[in-house]
């Protein structure tokens, strides 16, 4: 079989180191480089497996490991969430890629939100805002929300900070910002670099089709972003299955392993889905799911902090 993958993101790259091993493929991307959008955050212990698997040593690429997180004030203990180095990383991958297109029997769509080979789906996307400041803080992940999205500010060591927002507009998410800044003291700066971008928060059942034609999506495309933003290491255990289901020629299951596979997300993206809404007994009753989850996923969160972040959020 000979598969063209279109997008050398985290889905499209992995997945074209794994499937190199058995089948001819092409790849290809618009970018002339990996771009450092977002995306620094990614839970160590999975995604450090999932690079071993294709020779890579993500500690090579570690950058910060924050000891708190801390979301409106409220201050969880980091367990599993690293900062790392994603553009270096993809950086590397593609300099051992062969970046070519081929008359294919498969074709892979890797390219994001966008979905360029699916079928298109509405609804779910939200505009970035992003940049990247000096900062004299101490090196925590910190969070401002409110039921439509939310601030952030990521460490990246050497008092460079990844700073940025997501909201239903480009200006709620300009207001989250300032009102980050106000909370943690992050000082408007001027930026070493600024960009916009989108994300799609959708769950995998609501980006469905999967596959179509001869057309099948791996990632974010068809929805492998947790609940609360984090699309590195779903993206990865995403490709993994494709690859298992194209080595055992049951690409027919991909749909059923990955509904499978990501309930969490749909969990996830249920609970925010009921914040969002303004459903607080339908958040409430969600909530030992969120904690049981991002317990291993991510920090160490309880029943009572969540209830505690709820009570916190604006409109």
């Amino acid at each position: 079989m000979k598969i063209q993958i279109y997008g050398a993101g985290m889905a499209g790259s992995y997945l074209y180191v794994l499937l190199s091993q058995e089948f001819e493929v092409g790849i290809k991307d618009v970018r002339s480089k990996p771009d450092c959008r977002c995306a620094w955050g990614i839970a160590y212990r999975q995604a450090k497996e999932l690079y071993r698997a294709i020779g890579v040593n993500l500690d090579e690429y570690f950058l910060v490991r924050p000891r708190r997180a801390i979301a409106n004030g409220i201050e969880f203990r980091n367990r599993n969430i690293v900062i790392f180095d994603r553009k270096r990383l993809l950086e590397d991958l593609w300099d051992q890629i062969e970046f070519r297109e081929i008359e294919a029997d498969l074709k892979v769509d890797a390219t994001g939100h966008s979905r360029a080979l699916l079928p298109k789906i509405d609804g779910g996307l939200y505009p970035t805002i992003q940049m990247i400041e000096k900062h004299d803080a101490e090196e925590n992940i910190y969070a401002y929300a409110r039921r439509t999205g939310y601030a952030w500010a990521f460490p990246l060591g050497d008092g460079l900070w990844h700073v940025g927002a997501g909201d239903l507009t480009e200006e709620r998410a300009k207001e989250m910002i300032e009102k980050l800044r106000q909370k943690y003291g992050f000082e408007k700066k001027d930026a070493v670099c600024t960009c916009r971008a989108k994300v799609r928060m959708l769950p995998p059942s609501k980006c469905r089709p999967f596959v179509h034609g001869n057309v099948v999506g791996v990632g974010e495309a068809i929805g492998c972003v947790s609940g609360f933003g984090e699309g590195n290491a779903p993206a990865l255990q995403c490709a993994k299955l494709l690859h298992q289901c194209l080595v055992e020629d049951s690409l027919h299951e991909y749909e059923e392993r990955v509904l499978r596979e990501f309930r969490w997300v749909e969990r996830e993206h249920a609970f925010v889905e009921s914040v969002q809404k303004g459903k607080t007994l339908s958040a409430l009753l969600k909530v030992p799911w969120v904690v049981l989850t991002e317990r291993k996923r991510s920090a160490e969160l309880s029943i009572g902090s969540i209830i505690s972040v709820l009570r916190s959020l604006g409109s």
